[in-house]
Order: C-alpha cells, then sequence, then structure tokens
C-alpha cells in the first residue's frame, strides 16, 4: 500500500514540470492541495489533488518578502526628500548653495536661475562680447548679488571698499582661496603651480618675491629694446599692404612674439614663428572649454585636444630653454630671471615652478594686452581727435628723448597712458579669480556662506564709480563714454578702478602688460598719420564684438592705415 501510495504521488507530481510553475499544465489547478490514498479492501481509491508546483507557490511569496522592503525603504527616502525640499528647497534645486544659519546677515539679492543649472554666465553675445549674462545680471542686481552656474553657487562682489573687504580674508585658514575649476583636467593643461593658486600664505610670498624680480622696472626697463624692435616690424608690416588690416593679426602677432622673443627668450627659426603662435592661441582658447570645467578627471585631453597637444609643446619650448640656461647661463629673458631668482635663504623656483609660471606670464601678456590693444585701436579709430592728441604727444616725447624708446619716456606719455587706461576703464576683464569661501564671510552687510564661491567683479565696480556715472550709462558708452582727459585731473579722475585686480594678488605682470602696450601704441602714433575703421560697426551704428573669449575683442576689426 506505501508503494501505491507513492508511485502515484510520483505520477502526480511529474505533471508539475518546472515550465507549469509559469505555464500550468492543462487540467491542473493551481492551489495547494494534499494527495490522499484511501484503501478499501482490493480497491484504492484516488483523490485526485488540485495540483500547483512548490516554485509557483513560492514565487509570490519570494516577490512579497523582496518587494515590501524596498517599497518602504523608497516611501520613506522619498518622505526624507519631501522634507528636505520643504525645508530647504534652494539646497535641493541648487546643489550645494545652502544657507549658514549660524550668521545673522541674509544672503545677497539675485536669482540663483534655472534649477541644478543656474545661469551661463560664460556666454557671450555680438552686442556685448563674452560674459553676456554676467553684465546684464550686474546692471540688473546690486553691488553684491548672488547666482548660480553650472553646479557652483557664486556670489559677485563690486566696488572697492567691498572687494578690499573680502579680500582681507585671504591667506587665512578659516577665510577664502583662490580656486580653480576643474583643476583634475586644467590643471594639467594650464598649470597647478602658478601663482594665481598658490593658497598657502609663506609659498604665495616665496612665490611673489622671486617672480617679482623679473617684473622691477629695470628688468621691465632692460626689454624694452626688444620690445620696440617686434612693433617696428609689425608696424612696417601693416603699412605694406594696400589692403585694409585686421587688428586680431596685428596685435596678436606682436603680442606672442614678445611671448617667445622676451618672456622665453626663444630663438625660434622663421618657419617655427607661426607653429608657436598657433600653439599659444590654441591654448588660451581651451580656458573656456567645458571639457575642462567638469569636477571630474577626463581622460585624454592632453593627447586628444587641441589645448592639451599646445600645452606639451609649450611646456617643450620651455624645458629646451632651461637646458640651455642649465648649460649657458643667464640671458636678458623673463624666463632666465624666473630660473636664476634666488630668495634671501638661498630657496629657489622648482623646474615645475618656473614652467607654469612662464606659462602664466604667457597668459597675461598675450591674452590680455593683445584684447586691450584691440579695443583701444577701435575706439581711437572712433575718436580721431583722440588719435590726433597721441600722435601730438609723441612727436613731442621723439624730439626730447630720440627714437628709442626708454623707461623715462614712456613714463612722460601722459596721455597715452591715459588712453589704455580708459580702455581698460571700459572693457576689463570682467570675472576675476574664484575664491572659495572655507568659513562664512560677511561683506557689506551680506552674507557669503562656506563652501560657496565668491569673485570681484572689475566692469561692475567701474560702471557703479561716483566719480564717473552717468544715470544713463553714457559713461560706459564706446562711443560717448571714452574719455581719456578725464584721467589728467584729480577730480575727473576715476576713483574705484582695477582691471588689475587688489590686494596681494594684484596682477604680477602688470608692468610687463603697460609697457607692451605702450611701446606699441607710441610707435604706431610716430608712424601712422589716420587709421580708418571698415568694419566691425554694424547696421544699427552698434560695435560687433566676439563672443567667446576671456576678454573682449572687437569682431572682424579692420582699418585702413595712412603713413605718416
Amino acid at each position: 500500500m506505501k508503494l501505491a501510495s507513492s508511485s502515484l504521488s510520483i505520477i502526480l507530481l511529474s505533471q508539475c514540470t518546472p515550465a507549469a510553475a509559469f505555464f500550468p499544465t492543462k487540467g491542473l489547478v493551481q492551489q495547494s492541495f494534499k494527495s490522499q490514498i484511501i484503501s478499501s479492501g482490493s480497491t484504492v481509491v484516488l483523490h485526485k489533488p488540485q495540483c500547483a508546483t512548490a516554485l509557483q507557490m513560492s514565487i509570490p511569496s519570494i516577490i512579497n518578502t523582496v518587494q515590501r522592503p524596498r517599497i518602504a525603504a523608497c516611501a520613506l527616502a522619498f518622505l526624507l526628500l519631501a522634507v528636505k525640499v520643504v525645508r530647504d528647497p534652494r539646497a535641493f534645486f541648487w546643489p550645494g548653495a545652502g544657507v549658514d544659519s549660524q550668521s545673522k546677515a541674509a544672503l545677497p539679492e539675485g536669482s540663483l536661475g534655472c534649477p541644478f543649472v543656474g545661469y551661463d554666465i560664460f556666454s557671450g553675445s555680438k552686442d556685448y562680447g563674452p560674459f553676456a549674462k554676467l553684465g546684464q545680471l550686474s546692471k540688473k542686481n546690486g553691488k553684491i548679488f548672488k547666482i548660480y552656474s553650472y553646479g557652483y553657487p557664486l556670489v559677485s562682489v563690486s566696488g572697492v571698499d567691498n572687494i578690499k573687504s573680502l579680500l582681507k580674508n585671504e591667506f587665512k585658514d578659516d577665510g577664502i582661496g583662490t580656486f580653480m575649476i576643474g583643476k583634475q583636467n586644467i590643471g594639467k593643461i594650464f598649470g597647478e603651480n602658478m601663482l594665481l593658486y598658490e593658497n598657502n600664505n609663506e609659498k604665495h610670498s616665496m612665490l611673489r618675491r622671486l617672480m617679482g624680480t623679473a617684473m622691477t622696472p629695470g628688468a621691465i626697463a632692460a626689454g624694452i629694446p626688444s620690445i620696440q624692435e617686434r612693433a617696428n616690424y609689425h608696424i612696417n608690416e601693416m603699412l605694406k599692404t594696400n589692403q585694409a588690416v585686421k587688428f586680431e593679426d596685428a596685435f596678436q602677432s606682436f603680442t606672442l612674439d614678445i611671448a617667445w622673443k622676451q618672456i622665453l627668450g626663444l630663438d625660434l627659426k622663421e618657419e617655427e614663428i607661426p607653429k608657436f603662435h598657433d600653439a599659444v592661441r590654441d591654448w588660451t582658447d581651451g580656458m573656456l572649454n567645458p571639457f575642462f570645467l567638469v569636477p571630474f578627471k577626463v581622460p585624454g585631453l592632453e593627447k586628444y585636444t587641441k589645448a592639451g597637444r599646445a600645452a606639451t609643446y609649450l611646456r617643450g619650448k620651455i624645458e629646451e630653454k632651461i637646458s640651455k640656461l642649465e648649460k649657458d647661463g643667464p640671458d636678458s629673458s623673463t624666463l632666465s630671471k624666473l630660473y636664476y631668482a634666488t630668495d634671501e635663504d638661498g630657496t629657489r623656483l622648482t623646474r615645475e615652478q618656473v614652467i607654469d609660471n612662464s606659462l602664466l606670464l604667457i597668459f597675461a601678456g598675450t591674452e590680455t594686452s593683445a584684447s586691450t590693444l584691440r579695443c583701444a585701436a577701435l575706439f581711437l579709430t572712433l575718436h580721431p581727435d583722440v588719435w590726433n592728441k597721441v600722435r601730438a604727444e609723441q612727436n613731442e616725447i621723439k624730439a626730447k628723448y630720440g627714437d628709442d624708446l626708454t623707461s623715462e619716456a614712456l613714463e612722460n606719455s601722459v596721455y597715452l597712458d591715459a588712453v589704455i587706461k580708459e580702455t581698460l576703464r571700459l572693457q576689463p576683464v570682467e570675472l576675476g579669480e574664484l575664491r572659495k569661501v572655507k568659513e562664512s564671510v560677511v561683506v557689506d552687510g551680506k552674507q557669503i556662506p562656506k563652501k560657496w564661491y565668491a569673485f570681484f567683479n572689475a566692469k561692475q565696480t567701474h560702471y557703479n564709480d561716483p566719480s564717473t556715472y552717468q544715470e544713463d550709462g553714457s559713461h560706459m558708452d564706446h562711443f560717448k563714454g571714452f574719455k581719456p582727459d578725464r584721467w589728467l585731473s584729480e577730480s575727473t579722475k576715476p576713483k574705484e578702478w582695477m582691471p588689475f585686480g587688489d590686494g596681494r594678488r594684484r596682477c604680477i605682470g602688470e608692468r610687463l602688460g603697460m609697457t607692451e602696450m605702450k611701446v606699441f601704441l607710441s610707435m604706431l602714433a610716430r608712424k601712422v598719420a589716420k587709421c580708418e575703421l571698415v568694419n566691425t560697426i554694424d547696421a544699427d551704428h552698434e560695435i560687433v564684438w566676439q563672443k567667446g573669449n576671456a576678454m573682449a575683442r572687437p569682431a572682424n576689426a579692420e582699418c585702413t592705415l595712412v603713413a605718416a
């Protein structure tokens, strides 16, 4: 009897195949069952069970067992998220933009923009130039305002007093420090050892002292003959052509020549000069490449991007020059002065510090100087009366000091100096270096929370200068507001002017940049009687600007020159 019972049980269970767990066999009913075999004499009576597999029985149980905790966890997470959004929606929709609840000061005014993204403050427009959105927000808001851009909560600070108040917190453990966006990528290409990004007080002081030996008045004066030679060369080339001269080519070629000849002291063959020029352009253009700015490492950028390959080329050239200096001794180049600079205790710059800070000087001497020269030339063509005053002054300087420019001759070019300063008032570097706020600071009664980023806004500072301000904005208009004569009197001289920054991080290449620009414009005034603008002004009589640069540049600016 036991055998019969077992056999029948096997027969019945054999119908419950694995497939039946999902597709039941015909005639089987999906219920739990119990086989019963009853013996009645010789007759075996089978009560046929309603069959379901063990697998079928277990799956719903497993699903319930697994899903219920997950659903509960998701519900709890959603609830916590909802609480977070209700309590502090800013921190959720604009990550990192939390408020310091310990501070009694309010956040600056201003909108954070689109959730999770904020504003694209880097984009430009043809009627404004780069950073058009930042310019729009600056006019709309006060001297201090908050914004959000691509994952960074930012505060724009303008006004000399406010900026000085902010910068007094530099080089403190609980203060502020410069911050390289996308350091994982941009650091390898633009230099991690730059003076600009050194936040250690002692190291920064040492770097600035040693680099300063290459930027002394005497060091700059020694380079004037070389700068004048390159200026003469490029102006003569401009006068040779019967076609309109492009500002873009003329001024950038001049500053790039200063980079390889004076700053680095390279001995380039004629056919390699264009390659060097292209490398510097590709390298500086990469500054605003979004791939370099992301907060994680992107492999292959040094090898597969123009900026990366350009950086490798430029570093190679600097390495070659250092090897030559080690073999032959010092020369008159800026790089040589950096390499051999020695502090009082015998400290010298490391090889990497020399390379990275040479690149910093190249950027400052090409991008800033070339862009300012383009703008100055544009303004001088729009204001022929100003150009005539520059020419008259240079005729006097030439009569007094001779053909060769000297430090004394440049120092006495007072009106030329005013032209350059007025150009920088209207078109400064718009976005200063970001400072990461380690602990919350208060500026002009406004809270800048810890872990936010602050930057000084030079253009807005110039806009709000009470000594020049006009309610209709005409003091910043390129047609109505370009008035170099305002710099000649203490009563009209701008009081808030800071195109080179301020504090201990004030641009160390300021003197070199001003000398480059003065030399070129002084030689241009001596050799060119008249410059007529060909284009750059649109049908609405507005200047057309390039959109994607670190500084404003007139787009497609060309002029015809008439020799003196």
